[in-house]
């Protein structure tokens, strides 16, 4: 799963990154998929030439990635979302910056290292605003540089992308959850329909008093919210999970009102 996360990720970046460019202007020089010289060179351990930079393979580049930023930012162990966002900010301005721009929209110290302490307020935090935070912290960050009037308006546009993508992913895994939680519970109370608890409660207390009922409810109410949020954001597997998980709950109900009529 974690490989699957990381190419999702990638496939981001790199449509922001391109192919092979020589910006004159462009302090790193020839760059290939977003790798420079410079970097090919350190993953290399050797000199790299421009050629050596425009014959570089969209496998290499993906080995680099994971090696030199993904595996620096711990991509495998952030919230959703928050991965993409900050694996891009990385690739864009190094590791360190990235990371210490994280640490403050989540109010640490930005020493730079990523720890345990970082990724339990990263996984504590609200992944949308998280990802809202650091793309703005990064937007001002990069409004200072000197060729922020040659680049700024790709770089605008690059974070609003990122941006955007990473808050579909958040919340495409939010409603996962939302439906995986739903589900759960429905298989419960279907088991559990024709139980000593459904006989005897239909026996002593109305059918709105049922347990089974308001929990039925309490289902149909997240599954709608998780189908809402997985449409938004088009996954189709999550939505018809969730409703399956709706349609689950509604037969809970209608199980529990049959097992309150009498046997004609």
């Amino acid at each position: 799963m974690s490989s699957q996360i990381f190419e999702e990720c990638l496939a981001l970046t790199l449509a922001q990154e391109g192919g092979y460019v020589d910006h004159s202007r462009d302090p790193g020089g020839a760059t290939n998929f977003g790798i420079t010289r410079a970097t090919l060179a350190a993953a290399r351990g050797r000199p790299a030439t421009k050629a050596d930079v425009a014959a570089l393979t969209r496998a290499e580049a993906a080995a680099i990635y994971r090696a030199s930023y993904w595996n620096a930012v711990r991509g495998d162990d952030l919230p959703a979302g928050i991965d993409a966002a900050l694996f891009d900010y990385a690739v864009n301005s190094g590791a360190g910056t990235a990371i210490r721009a994280l640490q403050r929209v989540l109010g640490m110290a930005p020493d730079g290292r990523m720890n345990a302490a970082l990724l339990g307020k990263a996984g504590a935090a609200d992944s949308r605003q998280t990802i809202s935070q650091l793309c703005r912290a990064r937007q001002t960050s990069l409004a200072r540089l000197k060729t922020f009037s040659t680049f700024g308006k790709g770089w605008t546009r690059r974070i609003a992308e990122i941006e955007r993508h990473a808050i579909a992913l958040a919340e495409r895994h939010r409603a996962q959850i939302s439906a995986s939680a739903a589900a759960r519970p429905v298989a419960f109370m279907e088991e559990n329909l024709m139980s000593a608890d459904v006989t005897t409660t239909a026996e002593t207390k109305p059918f709105w008093a049922s347990q089974t009922i308001w929990s039925a409810i309490a289902v149909i109410g997240s599954s709608v919210t998780g189908a809402l949020l997985a449409w938004r954001s088009n996954d189709m597997a999550s939505f018809g999970a969730s409703l399956t998980a709706l349609l689950g709950g509604v037969n809970a109900i209608v199980g529990r009102y049959r097992g309150t009529m009498p046997i004609a």
